[in-house]
């Protein structure tokens, strides 16, 4: 309440004081000075929840950028483990289309061995590997 006295001009103070003296002809003066030790409290547990909410506001910002940043990683990551394999059936095709127009049955069955295997073969076989990986502190080249 010292603090608002110094910070005020003398009018401004003067109208507080008279407004205080109303105030304490109808409330006793203990009754008035709780009141503003209740309101002090109450202004100075106001700023403590506005800096937990900026704090947490920060956090959650934080650990939204982290999640898109995973994302981001996985989606790559997907992205070329499926490139791999896209570039793996085509060239089995290839091979396959090569060994028809040509009439070799070894091409063609070595075309369709390996066409199976790519198919046959699950990406995500080493999935668990490939969390350890991204969760880790590990660098990745895509």
């Amino acid at each position: 309440m010292f603090e608002l006295i110094k910070t005020k001009s003398s009018k401004q103070v003067g109208q507080a004081l008279k407004k205080l003296e109303l105030v304490s002809d109808i409330i006793p003066t203990t009754d008035v000075l709780n009141f503003f030790n209740k309101l002090t409290d109450a202004y100075t547990e106001a700023k403590v929840t506005k800096r937990e909410i900026a704090k947490i506001q920060a956090q959650k910002e934080v650990l939204l950028t982290e999640i898109e940043k995973r994302y981001e990683l996985y989606h790559k990551v997907f992205d070329h483990i499926f490139d791999e394999r896209k570039v793996a059936i085509a060239k089995s095709f290839e091979i396959i289309d090569k060994g028809l127009n040509e009439g070799d049955k070894d091409l063609i069955s070595k075309g369709m061995h390996g066409l199976s295997k790519v198919v046959s073969s699950s990406p995500f076989a080493n999935i668990e590997q490939l969390s350890k990986m991204i969760e880790g502190n590990r660098i990745i080249e895509i």
